[in-house]
């Protein structure tokens, strides 16, 4: 799995959120203080140790799904966690010691740190953590997914019809 489960559970979030109001932006307001958790397993093969339970709550996302909120937290255990997302940390609660190739982090509540995506972290979680986290994703900007889509129907016409001349020529040389 190449996606944070957290990140992953935040593309489900609630439909019931407005995210535009006859075209106009609305507020979407949540609360660091909900308690109604949903179950987010971590990847049994990111599991190093002991046997951290994660859950989380969507909070809010943007209408264009490239940036998004919510609450993750998790008890004791050792995990590997990779990002399928950049995204900024606010502890709430608790601790988690964070491995980075050759440094260490130790996160508390009021700590904020960023992690890009595709960064790979080993967490320690000595006994529970819970923090706020922000997600962005930049998927291909609209424009280069026209582009690219065009490109590949020009690509198929082209080949179709140097398929359909090759054919035409070759009859000609037989008539």
């Amino acid at each position: 799995m190449s996606d944070s489960n957290f990140g992953s559970a935040l593309s489900d979030i609630d439909t019931n959120i407005p995210i535009k109001n006859f075209g106009k932006p609305v507020i979407q307001t949540g609360s660091t203080t909900r308690m109604d958790f949903g179950a987010t397993p971590l990847p049994p093969t990111w599991i190093k140790d002991g046997n951290p339970t994660a859950r989380s709550i969507p909070l809010a996302k943007a209408g264009d799904g490239n940036l998004s909120c919510g609450l993750w937290d998790c008890q004791a255990g050792k995990f590997t966690f990779i990002y399928g997302c950049d995204e900024i940390v606010h502890i709430l609660e608790g601790e988690v010691i964070i491995e980075e190739r050759d440094a260490t982090y130790t996160l508390k509540p009021g700590d904020v740190a960023f992690f890009p995506e595709g960064l790979e972290t080993v967490w320690t979680v000595p006994k529970y953590v819970k923090k706020f986290a922000i997600f962005r994703s930049l998927r291909e900007p609209f424009i280069d997914r026209v582009y690219f889509k065009l490109k590949s129907i020009v690509k198929k016409v082209l080949g179709n019809l140097r398929h359909c001349l090759c054919k035409h020529s070759l009859l000609m040389s037989i008539f």
